[in-house]
C-alpha cells in the first residue's frame, strides 16, 4: 500500500513539474495568412498567380535566417527570404504592397507585407 501511495505521489509530482514546465514555454510566434494573386506578380526571382500561403518566423528573423516562406497551393515553397521590419500601423486585413520597378515590362514586384492585426510590416529584399 505505501508503494502504491509513494508511487502516485512520484507520479502526482511528475505531471506537475511537466505541466508547470509547459505552461511557461513560450510558444515561436508565427504569422501566417493565405492569399490570392489574380494578377502576376513578383516576389523575388518567383512569379506569382494564385493561392499562396505566406508563413513568417519572429524566431528565424532573429537569427538572421531566413524568415518568411511563400507556399504554393500544394504545399510547396515557392521562396522565402529574409526581411526587413518596419513599423507600421496596424492593419485590420493582410496587406500587400507592389510597385512596378519597370514601367514598361514585367509584373508588379511585391515590396512588403504585413498580417492582419500587426503593426509590424515586412520588408522584401531586392533580388
Amino acid at each position: 500500500m505505501k508503494r502504491m501511495i509513494f508511487t502516485a505521489s512520484i507520479f502526482a509530482a511528475l505531471v506537475t513539474v511537466i505541466g508547470v514546465a509547459a505552461a511557461r514555454t513560450n510558444p515561436v510566434p508565427k504569422e501566417r495568412a493565405t492569399v490570392e494573386f489574380t494578377q502576376t506578380v513578383k516576389l523575388g526571382a518567383a512569379l506569382l498567380k494564385g493561392n499562396y500561403y505566406i508563413v513568417h518566423d519572429d524566431e528565424r528573423m532573429a537569427k538572421g535566417e531566413d524568415c518568411t516562406y511563400v507556399y504554393d497551393a500544394k504545399g510547396k515553397l515557392v521562396v522565402s527570404f529574409h526581411c526587413t521590419p518596419v513599423d507600421r500601423p496596424k492593419s485590420n486585413t493582410f496587406r500587400v504592397l507592389t510597385t512596378q520597378r519597370n514601367l514598361a515590362y514585367g509584373p508588379p514586384e511585391v515590396v512588403e507585407i504585413q498580417f492582419a492585426g500587426s503593426t509590424e510590416a515586412h520588408q522584401v529584399p531586392s533580388f
